[in-house]
């Protein structure tokens, strides 16, 4: 299903739209913009129970799990709200905007950051400030926002719960088609006179979207979700609204790096966990996507 296809449906749903009204902004060309394009790419997403975690035991033939990892393992039962996602993440253009408005320094600006960085690739950011960025991002929209939990990342990568392996339009991956191959991101970058590498980002949107409308969610980097990393939690996760445990050493990634040369990893797959330090080495791979918490829709 296409975006605006998922946003007529979500159109006609019973659930009353939220009017949200913006925070009083200054005179700002390109924060107005971003607000708009905030608000058009918002999916909503509505809330049910799913079975989270590696699901292959209850789904394939040789009841076998599909990735193995004992940090997926137990499959648990999670119930949601309803909430909404960006349909895109969070680019060094939308992220440009923030730090102007907030009298922050632009990031990415090392020689050798300025030679990767597309104006449209998926932003590089340690977890407090993708934190920061959706914070700030729902006081203009005029809606709280955040980071997404890992159980919402999931939920909505797996179209509502559903037992999705991969977060493409046909949930398989499809190289060269519903995402990048090794080799076609070195044609794309020559063609763009752009001298990239396999953990650079490429402009989001050029693949095709989940069903839910949702895209790059296998490939073009990690994304930060709210959540504490504990490799046991699964064992007693709350049903409800997971977030995590308290505390922690490091955050949950979820989604994959670039591509290498041996295309996409098991890695990819809906379920996988990743985790890291706040503040990691390279952020080149480490993006965000933002989330609005409110529980209907937003016009």
């Amino acid at each position: 299903m296409s975006l605006a296809l998922c946003l007529t449906a979500c159109e006609a749903s019973t659930t009353p739209p939220t009017k949200i009204a913006t925070a009083p902004t200054p005179q700002n060309p390109a924060l107005h913009a971003l607000i708009a394009k905030t608000k058009k790419n918002l999916v909503f997403v509505e809330g049910g129970t799913f079975q989270m975690g590696d699901f292959g035991m209850v789904h394939n033939a040789e009841k076998l799990p599909y990735y193995g990892a004992l940090d997926t393992m137990p499959l648990h039962k999670v119930t949601l709200d309803s909430f909404s996602i960006a349909a895109y993440k969070t680019t060094y253009e939308d992220y440009d905007v923030y730090t102007e408005a907030t009298g922050q320094k632009k990031i990415a600006q090392d020689p050798r950051d300025i030679e990767y960085k597309r104006r449209t690739a998926p932003a590089g950011a340690h977890w407090q400030a993708a934190r920061d960025y959706c914070q700030w991002l729902g006081k203009q929209v005029g809606t709280p926002m955040d980071l997404p939990t890992e159980a919402q990342w999931e939920y909505a990568a797996r179209n509502r719960g559903q037992m999705v392996i991969y977060a493409t339009d046909n949930g398989k991956i499809d190289a060269g088609r519903n995402v990048p191959t090794y080799e076609w991101l070195e044609e794309h970058n020559q063609a763009e006179g752009v001298y990239s590498s396999i953990y650079s980002g490429y402009e989001v949107g050029l693949f095709p979207p989940s069903p839910l409308g949702l895209y790059d969610l296998v490939s073009n980097g990690r994304e930060w979700t709210l959540d504490w990393y504990d490799a046991t939690y699964y064992a007693h996760s709350p049903v409800f609204n997971p977030k995590g445990p308290e505390s922690g050493a490091e955050k949950v990634l979820r989604g994959h790096e670039n591509m290498s040369r041996d295309g996409v990893e098991m890695r990819g797959m809906t379920m996988v966990r990743h985790s890291s330090p706040l503040m990691p080495k390279f952020v080149s791979i480490t993006h965000l996507r933002c989330v609005a918490t409110s529980t209907k829709k937003i016009q």
